[in-house]
């Protein structure tokens, strides 16, 4: 089976320039061993149809820019503006990926994200959904 789940490390805030990949160390589920906690990057052991997901929490700010990516090019992206206090926000993206293609989550902007380990946390997950 082929599936990844993972979270930013700890409770805290963080700081992301622009085109900057974010890296979520936490890997809860690494099914294919696809996702590598040290780039944030998850390669495709198979090709096939996968659905991805991310949750990202943005600190209070005027905007919050978060894509997820495949191979360079944006599959979805997620804009929200005039945070004015915590929330999480989800997007999700289907693909179809060949096999050792790359997908990984970067800001589109200069963001901060904030995680509370007891009550939200920052995630991102994917899994093969046909071959």
């Amino acid at each position: 089976m082929v599936m990844f789940h993972a979270r930013l490390q700890s409770t805290g805030e963080f700081t992301y320039v622009s085109n900057q990949v974010i890296v979520f160390m936490n890997v809860l589920v690494n099914g294919g061993e696809g996702y590598n906690p040290n780039t944030g990057h998850f390669t495709a052991p198979v090709a096939g149809a996968y659905l991805f997901t991310v949750q990202y929490c943005p600190t209070n700010g005027p905007m919050a820019y978060i894509d997820i990516v495949h191979d360079g090019k944006p599959l979805q992206r997620s804009r929200h503006n005039d945070v004015t206090y915590y929330l999480c926000v989800t997007m999700q993206a289907f693909a179809k990926v060949a096999m050792g293609d790359k997908v990984w989550v970067r800001s589109n902007g200069n963001i901060k994200v904030y995680q509370y380990d007891e009550y939200y946390w920052n995630s991102f997950a994917g899994m093969l959904i046909h071959i």
